[in-house]
């Protein structure tokens, strides 16, 4: 399995070997178990479902709480699968670590983008607004009209309008993997990745490149 969870701490700065400062993000792998696993046969696909974080029982209902007991682990913060991945029955219960990469892998990155709150079409969709003289009024940050003829008469979907900006599931493609810190169970990532510094990620490897 090449999968795994991690909390984007942060963007910072590295050198290379040539002496080049690459742009990096920082992900840290908390506590990340493979639970359990499901197959063609039984489910009709395969994949590994994989417990991420903790939380306190207090905050855990009952359903998930006999979840947990079925499978002899502590609540955790997320759970989420895998699709498409494989473990040895020895394995589940065993935290995955950054190990399972190195450096020069090509990953998956899939996160949430920061959300930006209710926008205009300005912002959201960078229109150009209305000109600011010759008889505007109060209508400089418009989106226009958006009416139709007598037919259809209505309002196609899709049409670009203010609304909520941002907060949408983004996979970033083909990030390289600069360093592995297994230490401190960290990994350093070429670029940006999806969301803010706090926020979950799912870093999911492709294959290895050399230099």
């Amino acid at each position: 399995m090449k999968s795994i969870i991690g909390k984007k701490v942060g963007m910072t700065q590295v050198f290379n070997d040539n002496g080049d400062c690459l742009p990096v993000t920082l992900v840290h792998v908390d506590r990340c178990v493979p639970v359990s696993a499901k197959t063609a046969e039984k489910d009709g696909y395969k994949a590994v479902l994989v417990a991420y974080g903790n939380r306190k029982e207090s905050r855990t209902n009952k359903p998930l709480k006999g979840f947990y007991d079925k499978h002899k682990i502590d609540p955790a913060r997320i759970l989420t699968e895998f699709r498409d991945e494989e473990l040895g029955d020895s394995e589940f219960g065993k935290p995955l670590n950054v190990d399972i990469f190195k450096e020069g892998d090509l990953v998956n990155v899939i996160g949430n983008s920061k959300g930006r709150g209710f926008s205009g079409v300005m912002r959201r969709y960078n229109f150009a607004g209305a000109p600011a003289s010759r008889g505007s009024h109060e209508a400089f940050r418009h989106g226009g009209s958006i009416g139709m003829h007598t037919y259809p008469g209505r309002v196609h979907k899709g049409k670009k309008m203010p609304g909520r900006m941002g907060g949408n599931r983004i996979n970033v493609k083909n990030v390289r993997v600069v360093r592995v810190d297994s230490d401190k169970n960290l990994l350093i990532l070429s670029g940006a990745v999806p969301g803010p510094s706090g926020g979950i990620v799912r870093v999911s490897g492709l294959r290895s490149i050399k230099g």
